[in-house]
């Protein structure tokens, strides 16, 4: 059996909460009226509704001002308000939408506009609260996912490494060890993904050449199962000042993103340098280009030809260059290759 909905109707008209109440009822709304608006906001507290129906002009506090505290309030900020009135002018309709309400009904009540609006809300509601579940489950699920990798990973890497040392190199441990450095690249952005919102990403002094070339040695094993060579030049040395893990997630997404989509046998140009008082870091291959270049920044997008990865990589690139104000140009060509730009602009040790 369906839950039913639990409406709040709050009116100083007695004759139009008894109305409502009528047309509503019928519909097997549970509903709870009351002309007070402390009372009302107090129920709500209580007993959360599922929607609102709110009166403008009311004694002591009007519908404007309870709309504020309703919003205030952590549990009941996601409720949608209807705004009921007899104000029919543009100027009220605007500010009830701007305090927050998601539609606006206008007296005299005509009853199958308030049964159709009130569904329509409803069904938005349940449909938001569905997609905040199944978001939530989600987030435990990679959580979970997170877990069980990082262990597994850990020890192939540490095992490998051990294994290499007694039996010497070989293409087989290398491939190995570029399966584990992917892992590691997605490991990391799930993690940046799930920890954002609650983990402080302190600023500090990066020198770009040191950094950057840590880095190609970290996909040196993963270039080499391609035959690609990666090599790095720059104009002069440079400081940079950013978060270190962000700085990390944006050069090694780049980086992957290039062997992904290199040819076998090609190069990977990296570059750093200052133009027009920007540090620009550009990281270019040789590789099939890209289908859309509007599409690269979408969150799980892949291209049809290389449907490899979980397609949140250069997203959270664009997320922490958003954050940063680090601008982005993308050229490609198809066949020829593509060039990713970053600009940076100079951030000193007093602006930290």
């Amino acid at each position: 059996m369906n839950k039913k909905y639990t409406i709040l109707i709050v009116d100083d008209k007695f004759e139009n909460l008894q109305y409502l109440d009528k047309i509503l009822k019928n519909e097997e709304y549970d509903i709870r009226a009351t002309p007070d608006s402390m009372m009302a906001l107090k129920a709500a507290k209580l007993n959360e509704p599922d929607l609102i129906l709110l009166d403008i002009k009311m004694p002591e506090i009007d519908g404007y001002e309870l709309c504020k505290l309703f919003k205030k309030e952590e549990n009941l900020k996601e409720i949608p308000i209807i705004f009921i009135s007899a104000l029919d002018n543009i100027e009220d309709k605007v500010r009830a939408f701007e305090e927050g309400g998601v539609d606006y009904i206008t007296k005299p009540f005509e009853p199958k506009e308030i049964l159709a609006r009130v569904k329509t809300q409803l069904d938005i509601y349940k449909s938001k609260k569905t997609i905040k579940n199944l978001l939530n489950q989600q987030d435990l699920f990679v959580k979970k996912i997170m877990h069980e990798m990082n262990t597994p990973v850990s020890i192939i890497s540490l095992n490998t490494e051990l294994i290499e040392q007694k039996n010497g190199p070989s293409k087989q441990i290398e491939a190995i060890k570029a399966s584990t450095k992917t892992l590691s690249s997605i490991y990391g952005d799930l993690s940046y993904k799930i920890k954002k919102e609650n983990r402080e990403y302190k600023i500090t002094q990066i020198n770009l050449l040191n950094f950057i070339s840590s880095r190609v040695m970290f996909f040196d094993e993963l270039a080499n199962t391609k035959d690609i060579h990666i090599s790095l030049e720059y104009s002069q040395d440079i400081d940079v000042f950013i978060n270190k893990y962000e700085l990390e997630r944006i050069i090694d997404n780049t980086i992957s993103n290039a062997i992904k989509y290199s040819k076998e046998s090609s190069e990977i140009i990296i570059f750093f340098g200052i133009e027009n008082e920007k540090t620009i870091i550009t990281v270019q291959d040789f590789g099939i280009g890209l289908e859309d270049k509007n599409l690269i920044f979408d969150a799980y997008y892949q291209q049809s030809n290389k449907k490899i990865g979980l397609g949140l990589g250069l997203n959270i690139v664009k997320e922490i260059c958003d954050k940063y104000a680090i601008e982005i140009e993308v050229t490609s060509e198809k066949g020829v290759g593509t060039t990713f730009t970053f600009g940076i602009d100079a951030i000193t040790k007093k602006e930290l």
